[in-house]
């Protein structure tokens, strides 16, 4: 029976042990006691499960690596080299090394596949003019065992790619060992004397041209350097400027708020996640550590399936997590992304020698006086529920090409509410709010919860049920809103440390999640403890400094796995592991990357989701439906940017999802009660929200009568102006509704097969039935103009191109605001129509304004912030 099939009839059992068992499982407080539950069911007993877990264990270790199939990939690129075929070449190669079992210069029983492998890439990369490349090859292959009386083959090599990077002092130093090679290696004289003349003739031949082109391109790296904090970094939080401070209040709990004055673009935190999980569509595009795209892959030196950009990056990878992970990768491809980024978590805690932030209060000389990471842990009870953050990943509904379709327990997945293309700043995952992301402190010392689960329940349990303790949806819906004062009501706000202590502290939302849910987490939770094995869970829970965490006092003889300690060890390790996947639901963030798109819609850009990641600090950033911040990513690396000016005491607020620009109140409203758990109560909301006959105009009709915004209401139309009682029946406007949306779809099909008449001719009939119906500023008329647009500009009439893109920009920037991020894709695009035009002074005017809000957003980062600098150097050469 396949392995897909099997994790079928694990979810069939889940199911049914929900029957059977929910009632009596629902009355357990605490992870720990879940776990116990869930380890003694009969059902891990039954064919089925011992079946599905005999195949996982039976696939550990089986990594793909294979000798025969490596050298029969290198021998077919040797065939496509000498067919001058280099990138056929290269991806054989490259195939090659992956399946290269790893060996080291002093390995007597390794094979040369992978170090050959190697060298002949770096061969490929030498024609292909990827001088850089081609030497991380050279040395990538000398580490792993080249042959030495073959080596001068790679030192002539090398040479010639740093004359080619035009480091001509590297070069001479290495002119004398490539010589000495040369002269050493067994080939004919003939061939040794055009070597040397080759080495000495090298310098000689790049030219000046050349030789700057080389070191402009080497030096390329310096535009995506990451930026710097603004005021530096603060003492208080982990990877936070410090003109930023972490407040608390009693009904919102904590937030970071301004503590010094921010202008537009200033950049208030720059964070690396916690641990991140690359999604399964991008592992054959992306490595697996940066999240960068992968030019030329480095194996993983355990497995064929995992690749990184760089030896760093899987030394990186393979020192934190993946030495234990990559012999279990059947496993982890079978389960979710929230569980595999659970497991990251405990690992990379564990490879940091970190601690669980209750293993200070199991120690008797610490027991009198917590930890500050303790006491984050231990006194939250008495605050308010901060309202989750839901990431909605693709890789939770994806499957994989070696391992089952739909294998994850859907336990975490809500239906999804996407973002527009424009939304760079939304986390995928729209979190639920605010408040609840940290345990907080109790700010009663009088609380009778603390106290009596303090007396009662043991160290690691307290912590666990501690951190799952959450308030009322009443409390929950105290949204925080931007205010010029805010008070803070704690004394001593402890520091905020990017430590697995910030991570394990965020909120787990216990009671957002069903008793299905939690059941079905668990099983999941247990699974993967099962097939890790045993000594892997004692390993971790011992170096997280849980009480328990070695094997000692096992008899001689005796297995791990039969000792109590590590019963209780794998008990504790599946108890940490739910309690992750729990907070994930709620905290996780997706790592996206920008991707153009050639569409008809207003907005050019989409977002591609790449990973599922834990910022700990980004966490803290509360929710507004009109945000004050701008989150983007260089790589893995997150960074908030202000986009409006923030005074000292201002809350920085971001957007979950739910723009003000982008769905009317009630529809926000409902989106975030639905998903996120909270209503929401900032500022956009609280105007709307006192003006019950407030209409959102960028979808609004238009008043027959009057020509005001109307809406549609018990069906009819009825206009929201005080000074109109005007109301009509739909069905007209049902009908014109419907043939303008039959126009719109016809005329984009049009104009994608290049049928730019007839698109044209569909449009402006589509504009003259919505002047009819709707209201001027209704988006609808604006995405028809845009379209225009772009037929004319197809055409090639930038002209009348221009005219009408003006005509959507208008509407794009009263919708999204003067200085959205939204306004600036389309600013981008009217000056490429300027441009191509030739209208010098308003495509510069243009181009400043994009650059402006561009830089505000992103820095000098975004791809479009570079093509408008070559524009703006291009118009202002013509000037001169």
């Amino acid at each position: 029976m396949a392995t897909s099939e099997r994790w079928k009839l694990f979810q069939e059992s889940c199911k049914k042990e929900l029957g059977r068992r929910l009632p009596e499982f629902s009355r357990l407080k605490t992870d720990k006691e879940r776990a116990r539950f869930c380890l003694a069911l009969d059902c891990w007993d039954g064919d089925t499960l011992t079946k599905l877990i005999e195949k996982l264990q039976s696939l550990k270790g089986k990594v793909g690596k294979s000798t025969e199939k490596a050298n029969h990939l290198r021998d077919k690129g040797n065939a496509a080299y000498k067919a001058q075929k280099f990138q056929e070449a290269f991806t054989l190669y490259t195939d090659s090394i992956s399946y290269s079992p790893v060996t080291h210069k002093n390995d007597d029983n390794g094979t040369e596949c992978l170090s050959l492998a190697l060298a002949n890439r770096s061969t490929v990369l030498f024609h292909l003019q990827e001088y850089k490349l081609c030497l991380q090859d050279i040395k990538a292959s000398i580490d792993a065992g080249y042959p030495e009386n073959l080596q001068y083959k790679l030192l002539h090599r090398k040479v010639q790619a740093l004359f080619k990077l035009a480091k001509k002092d590297d070069a001479k130093k290495e002119v004398k060992g490539a010589l000495e090679a040369i002269e050493k290696a067994d080939i004919p004289e003939d061939r040794k004397e055009a070597m040397r003349k080759e080495l000495k003739l090298a310098g000689r031949n790049i030219s000046k041209q050349e030789e700057g082109k080389e070191v402009e391109l080497e030096n390329s790296g310096e535009d995506v350097k990451i930026p710097k904090l603004q005021y530096g970094e603060g003492q208080q939080v982990a990877h936070a400027s410090g003109g930023v401070e972490m407040r608390q209040e009693a009904d919102k709990g904590r937030m970071l708020v301004a503590q010094k004055a921010f202008e537009p673009g200033s950049v208030l935190i720059v964070e690396q996640p916690y641990a991140a999980v690359l999604l399964q569509k991008h592992h054959s595009t992306h490595c697996h550590t940066c999240v960068t795209p992968v030019l030329v892959p480095h194996p993983c030196r355990g497995c064929q399936y995992v690749q990184y950009c760089s030896r760093t990056c899987e030394e990186q990878a393979w020192r934190e997590y993946h030495s234990y992970e990559c012999e279990h990768w059947h496993l982890l491809q079978m389960v979710e992304t929230f569980a595999q980024l659970s497991l990251r978590l405990l690992l990379t805690a564990a490879a940091r020698g970190e601690k669980h932030p209750s293993a200070d209060m199991e120690s008797p000389a610490t027991a009198s006086k917590p930890s500050d990471q303790a006491k984050l842990c231990t006194d939250k009870v008495s605050l308010t529920s901060d309202e989750a953050k839901t990431v909605q990943t693709d890789s939770e509904t994806e499957s994989t090409s070696e391992q089952p379709g739909d294998l994850s327990v859907q336990t975490d997945v809500i239906e999804e509410n996407p973002p527009s293309a424009g939304m760079e700043s939304h986390t995928t995952a729209d979190k639920p709010s605010d408040q609840n992301k940290l345990c907080m402190d109790d700010l009663s010392s009088t609380s009778k919860e603390a106290k009596t689960d303090s007396e009662t329940e043991s160290t690691l349990e307290q912590a666990s049920y501690m951190s799952e303790m959450e308030s009322t949806p009443e409390q929950a819906s105290n949204m925080s809103v931007k205010t010029d004062s805010l008070q803070n009501t704690m004394q001593n706000v402890e520091l905020h440390r990017a430590s697995y202590s910030s991570v394990y502290n965020l909120m787990t939302h216990t009671e957002h999640h069903s008793v299905e849910q939690l059941l079905t987490q668990m099983m999941v939770s247990c699974l993967m403890c099962k097939c890790l094995g045993v000594d892997m869970c004692v390993e971790v829970v011992k170096k997280l400094g849980l009480e328990g965490g070695n094997c000692g006092g096992m008899t001689e003889g005796r297995d791990c796995a039969e000792s109590v300690e590590g019963g209780a060890c794998v008990e504790k390790m599946a108890a940490l592991l739910c309690h992750h996947m729990q907070q994930l639901r709620c905290n996780a963030q997706t790592i996206t990357t920008l991707q153009e798109q050639d569409s008809v819609s207003l907005l050019e850009d989409k977002q591609v989701r790449l990973a599922t990641a834990v910022f700990p600090t980004e966490a803290l950033l509360n929710h507004s439906c009109r945000p004050n911040v701008f989150v983007s990513f260089q790589g893995k690396t997150l960074i908030v940017r202000a986009v409006s000016h923030i005074k000292p005491g201002e809350e920085l607020l971001h957007c979950y999802g739910p723009h003000a620009g982008r769905m009317g109140c009630a529809e926000r409203q409902a989106a975030l009660k639905e998903q996120y758990f909270f209503s929401c109560r900032c500022d956009a909301c609280q105007e709307q929200v006192g003006n019950p006959n407030t209409v959102d105009m960028f979808s609004a009709y238009k008043c027959p009568v009057c020509n005001n915004a109307a809406k549609l209401q018990d069906n009819k139309l009825v206009c929201t102006s005080p000074n109109c009682d005007a109301q009509g029946d739909t069905d007209d406007i049902k009908t014109t509704s419907k043939k303008i949306q039959d126009l719109f779809v016809q005329s984009s099909a049009f104009l994608e097969e290049g049928q730019i008449q007839e698109a044209v001719s569909g449009l402006k009939q589509c504009l003259v039935l919505q002047w009819k119906i709707l209201h001027p500023s209704n988006k609808d008329i604006a995405r028809t103009h845009d379209a225009l647009a772009r037929c004319y500009a197809t055409s090639g009439d930038c002209k009348k191109s221009v005219e009408h893109l003006k005509k959507s920009l208008s509407t794009v920037e009263l919708q999204f605001g003067a200085c959205s991020v939204e306004l600036a894709h389309e600013l981008h695009k009217l000056a490429q129509l300027q441009f191509n035009g030739q209208q010098v002074a308003e495509c510069l005017d243009t181009i400043e304004r994009a650059l402006t809000i561009f830089g505000c957003h992103y820095g000098d980062h975004h791809p479009k912030s570079k093509e408008l600098k070559a524009m703006k150097d291009c118009l202002i050469d013509v000037l001169v």
